[in-house]
């Protein structure tokens, strides 16, 4: 897979942050197509009473002031809050052989899942399947393996109690094999 795209790199005289940090933030948000709902979670974010930055590790001081982001880490909130969905008619027209082919950067602009799936290897395709089912077949394919040989990775980007419960299913199943990015790609 090769990347044909040029890249030019330009002297930045101007202040970081600042009003050209908003205009970009504007920029992501309506190509995103998040709307208002940026602001009111930009408010909330790293705030005692709020929630993390995605991307980074702000603190959340005790007497926080209004903006406590910085512009990357309020671009990545308005990634998540991204109104582009990708349905299960994403998966009957696109094969998984098709899709490694795309970049990253298209890979994500195509938007959230919305379902679960699972791939079926006769079509190479993903399909919609229940929750019962998804589970039901990750629990049939962990029930395959020794423990001590399975790896959970977890995304530093989980809540603590989001990490907690993870944590809680590895041990049951048999497992302390609990890495994360945090030590894996930082």
């Amino acid at each position: 897979m090769s990347d044909d795209r040029t890249v030019e790199i330009e002297d930045y005289t101007a202040p970081a942050g600042g009003w050209g940090s908003m205009k970009s933030l504007v920029e992501i948000s309506a190509r995103e197509k998040v709307g208002p709902e940026v602001i009111r979670e930009l408010a909330r974010q790293n705030k005692p009473d709020g929630f993390a930055c995605v991307s980074c590790a702000w603190g959340k001081p005790a007497h926080p002031h209004v903006a406590e982001f910085c512009e990357n880490g309020a671009k990545a909130t308005a990634w998540e809050l991204t109104s582009f969905r990708v349905t299960p008619a994403f998966f009957e027209q696109h094969t998984v052989s098709e899709l490694i082919g795309w970049k990253d950067y298209d890979l994500e602009q195509a938007g959230r899942l919305t379902h679960p799936l699972k791939y079926d290897a006769a079509t190479d395709k993903y399909a919609a399947c229940s929750w019962d089912e998804a589970f039901a077949g990750i629990g049939a394919k962990l029930k395959t393996y020794d423990p001590t040989k399975v790896i959970f990775y977890a995304s530093g980007r989980a809540s603590l109690e989001t990490s907690y419960m993870y944590s809680l299913l590895a041990r049951m199943y048999g497992s302390q094999n609990l890495p994360d990015s945090s030590n894996m790609c930082h």
